[in-house]
């Protein structure tokens, strides 16, 4: 079965980049672009980054998880690109593990709020602009890798996404970002 590794940190860390190019590194690969799911909402629905959004973006999660486990199953490596927090990984670990006999793997891409901050001033036609939400979540991730120091975090914008990439699959070839399924009534899903 395929693996999956995540690539993820806040708006303007450069996951979309270095998820293509770690696609592209891949024989056999699938990139999922986490966003399409969250931009679903044509009428009646919240941007996906504000607190009450929170309804919306549960459903527009599970599907984004769901989907990565089913493509899972092809026996490609599927690159998901999106934001995705350390509980979410470890329930989409647990997922791909029972339902595909996958391993998932998560990269975060932490650079310095103030690159983030640049990068989504910068973007056009992306749909996200918003300073003060880019901060809280390059806050949440700051905190998870405080909280986890043993995850990977790669901080610098020194590094072409291609480096990064390369990086990235290096990593995962030696199993260190592997992310531990969830333990389940005694028993261990993965």
């Amino acid at each position: 079965m395929g693996d999956v590794v995540v690539v993820t940190g806040p708006p303007g860390a450069g996951k979309s980049s270095v998820a293509s190019e770690l696609a592209d590194l891949a024989g056999r690969s699938l990139l999922l672009e986490a966003d399409w799911f969250f931009g679903r909402w044509r009428r009646g629905g919240t941007d996906p980054w504000l607190p009450e959004a929170a309804p919306q973006t549960a459903v527009a999660g599970r599907a984004a998880r769901a989907a990565t486990v089913e493509f899972a199953r092809t026996g490609a490596l599927v690159v998901y690109d999106g934001v995705l927090h350390a509980d979410d990984a470890r329930e989409l670990a647990t997922l791909a593990a029972r339902d595909a006999g996958a391993v998932v793997h998560r990269a975060v891409l932490l650079p310095p709020v103030d690159a983030c901050l640049r990068r989504v001033a910068a973007r056009t036609g992306h749909g996200f602009d918003d300073p003060a939400a880019t901060r809280a979540m390059h806050a949440a991730f700051a905190a998870e890798a405080v909280a986890a120091p043993e995850q990977a975090v790669w901080s610098t914008t020194d590094a072409s996404p291609r480096e990064v990439a390369r990086e990235i699959h290096d990593q995962v070839a030696a199993g260190a970002l592997r992310v531990p399924a969830l333990r389940v009534e005694g028993e261990v899903r993965g």
